[in-house]
This record gives structure tokens, C-alpha cells and sequence, in this order.
């Protein structure tokens, strides 16, 4: 784990460093630096190439690095960026365990490739072949997603598809069509926005007869993200 950016209160540090001589001032702030990202051996040698100082120096401030570090199983650590570490910590678990949620809650949607008997054996046919009207959902069952119809070039609505029937489109026949590779770019583009929120706003306006169905959702969509969002950050 990479910390690179942290808060710093100014105040806070000019007065606990207000009484340091130049040369402490200068190794405190190094080994303060270099704690975020690694250990600090309880040896001058490697102390002193962390701090770019001679070895000579370490010894000179030994007295000060023993008050603003703590030696622990013959390390020296700082309590404030020890906090900040166990923070950073635990928000990038926290992401990651947000992210395997997200991609678990997207694969119990899509059905195996190949449906199994009892017995763990492949039978039937591949959901892979299925029309391209076809939809894979929960349950290893099928919803038919309407295809637009091309007529003089153009596409008609949704209530005009599928016979007249005007069958409504869901959150699922937008972001089942996404590949890993479109979500993670549709983050990239559009930092801080929800994609399921998006695909919502993106299907009620299909429903509503507002916008028309799209011939490719990977390429139409990232595309009204992108015009929608303004390249504003949430």
C-alpha cells in the first residue's frame, strides 16, 4: 500500500518542531516522510541514507529521534503516521471489499456458459449462443431485451418495439453488456459517479421515450456518460 497524499496541519507541525535544531529539523521531516511507506531500523547507518545525513549525524539526534519515535521490536515508529497508515488501511479494504461485492452481485446475474445437470454435467446449449435478442439473467433464466428496429436509417422507440408490446428496458441490459475493461474506463472518465445510477438514468430515458435505443451499448453508453457528467467529479 502507496500513501501519497496526507493531511497535514501546519500549526501542529511548527510547534512540535519549533524547538529542533536545523539538522534535527532536517532528519525528523525525512524519517517522518519516509514512515508513511517503510520501516526504520533501529540502525544509524541505514537512518542516516534515509535522511541523506552522515552516519556522524544520527548519533548527533539520537536523543531526539528516541522522543518523536518509538522503538518497537527494534523499529522506530511515529505514532501519527502509524494512525494514518492503519486509516489508509483500512479504506482501501474497505474498496476492495466494495469492489468484490459489485463484481459478485454482476456475475450471480450472468447464467454459466454451459447449464448443468445434477450431476455437474454440461447440458443443452451454450448462453453464449443464444439470439442476440436474448438476455441472460438471474436464475439461469432468459428476458427478451427488444431489438431496435432499422427502419430509413433510423431507430424506433421503445414503445413501438417488439410487436407494439413496448417492453421496458432494466438497469441489467445496460451494465450486462459492459466488460471490465468499459466499467473501469466509464470510472475513469467520470470520477465519483455511481455506473448502476447512471445506467438508471440512461434506461429511463429509453423507457420514457425520451432517447433511442442504442445499436451497441459499449460504445453508446461510456459516450452519454461522458456528455451527461460534464467531466464533473463527485
Amino acid at each position: 500500500m502507496r500513501i501519497h497524499t496526507v493531511q497535514l496541519n501546519l500549526a501542529d507541525f511548527d510547534k512540535g518542531t519549533s524547538g529542533l535544531s536545523p539538522l534535527e529539523f532536517t532528519i525528523y521531516t525525512r524519517l517522518f516522510l519516509a514512515a508513511y511507506e517503510r520501516t526504520l531500523p533501529d540502525n544509524d547507518e541505514i537512518l542516516a541514507r534515509i535522511a541523506r545525513v552522515e552516519k556522524k549525524d544520527i548519533k548527533k539526534v539520537c536523543k531526539m529521534i528516541e522522543e518523536k519515535f518509538k522503538k518497537v521490536d527494534g523499529f522506530f515508529q511515529n505514532s501519527r503516521t502509524e494512525l494514518e497508515k492503519e486509516k489508509y488501511k483500512k479504506i482501501s479494504e474497505k474498496n476492495k471489499e466494495n469492489a468484490n461485492e459489485r463484481w459478485k452481485t454482476k456475475d450471480q446475474a450472468m447464467p454459466s456458459a454451459l447449464p448443468k445437470n445434477e450431476n455437474g454435467n454440461a447440458i443443452g446449449k451454450a448462453s453464449a449462443m443464444l439470439p442476440n435478442n436474448q438476455h441472460p439473467i438471474t436464475n439461469n433464466q432468459y428476458n427478451i431485451t427488444p431489438t431496435p428496429v432499422n427502419r430509413g436509417g433510423g431507430f424506433k422507440r421503445i414503445g413501438d418495439l417488439v410487436g407494439g408490446v413496448g417492453k421496458m428496458w432494466k438497469i441489467i441490459d445496460i451494465t450486462g453488456q459492459l466488460s471490465t475493461t468499459d466499467i473501469l474506463e466509464i470510472k475513469r472518465v467520470n470520477q465519483g459517479w455511481d455506473i448502476e445510477n447512471l445506467a438508471k438514468v440512461y434506461v429511463d430515458g429509453i423507457n420514457s421515450g425520451m432517447r433511442e435505443a442504442p445499436r451497441s451499448i459499449p460504445k453508446a453508453f461510456p459516450r452519454w456518460c461522458e456528455k451527461y457528467t460534464k467531466g464533473k467529479k463527485l
